[in-house]
């Protein structure tokens, strides 16, 4: 008699086929993981580059004539007695920004407060993909650097140290003597996250070199695994490795120290 013909898969054999399915995929995990990681970090460094495409496109003095000196925002606009009683420099570039609806909404002589709920409103081109962060206030992943020194954000134009933005200070383009390709403008970060509408140190800060950690989730700085992108003034971004010495990325972010770094060790 002939055997009959069997159906299915015996356990052993069902457990065979389980294993190497899982096999697999922790093959293509880690994979897909770099991946992933790759088109976040592009895209928080197109984010990047068009805020900076934004400052580049702001009005010269309010003059006619086009030779005219072109002055960046101060760090914070408004009215209030604290920076965090303003709004940021980042509701200046939401016009440049396709957010006119949302711009629209926003009364700059009421400061961050009597602006909301409209502050609140979450702004892409303000977060990195790869660390949404979920709060009652839309938080932002890049701020402003104001130069060396946790005070440099309150110190006059023309101080030594001075970065990209103070909090009432105007940069103009000509003011940055290091050169606009030498100037760091925008950090990201993933350490004290606040609102992006909000002045104060959410969206503008200096750097210490003496506070550790500098880099990483925890530091003052970070944003991808190995480093973080940074726009520097001539609207182009870099990827800052965290090998970069703390000495090397202060000469990054003033704007007139005149001091000698190695942008190649910066990036991969």
């Amino acid at each position: 008699m002939s055997r009959s013909a069997r159906s299915g898969f015996t356990l052993v054999e069902l457990l065979v086929v389980i294993v190497i399915v899982a096999i697999v995929i922790g093959l293509f995990l880690p994979a897909t993981r770099r991946v992933r990681g790759a088109a976040d970090r592009i895209k928080c460094a197109n984010n990047l580059h068009q805020l900076m495409i934004a400052f580049d496109s702001l009005g010269s003095t309010g003059t006619s004539d086009p030779s005219a000196e072109r002055v960046l925002p101060p760090g914070c606009i408004g009215p209030g007695a604290t920076p965090e009683e303003r709004l940021s420099w980042m509701v200046v570039l939401m016009p440049y920004l396709e957010q006119d609806p949302l711009y629209r909404q926003i009364d700059v002589e009421r400061g961050y407060a009597g602006n909301l709920p409209a502050v609140q409103t979450s702004v892409p081109a303000f977060l990195c993909p790869s660390k949404e962060a979920a709060t009652a206030d839309a938080v932002t992943h890049y701020v402003a650097m104001a130069g060396i020194g946790l005070d440099a954000a309150t110190r006059p134009a023309g101080a030594p140290g001075n970065g990209f933005m103070g909090y009432e200070r105007l940069t103009s383009w000509s003011m940055i003597k290091d050169g606009r390709s030498n100037t760091i403008a925008l950090m990201e970060t993933r350490s004290d996250l606040g609102p992006w509408a909000r002045g104060g140190p959410s969206t503008l800060r200096g750097f210490d070199p003496s506070q550790e950690p500098v880099f990483g989730d925890q530091g003052q700085f970070g944003g991808h695994t190995g480093g973080m992108n940074a726009a520097f003034a001539d609207c182009s971004v870099h990827f800052i490795s965290f090998s970069i010495g703390s000495s090397a990325l202060a000469a990054m972010i003033t704007v007139d120290g005149g001091e000698r770094f190695d942008l190649d060790r910066a990036s991969p």
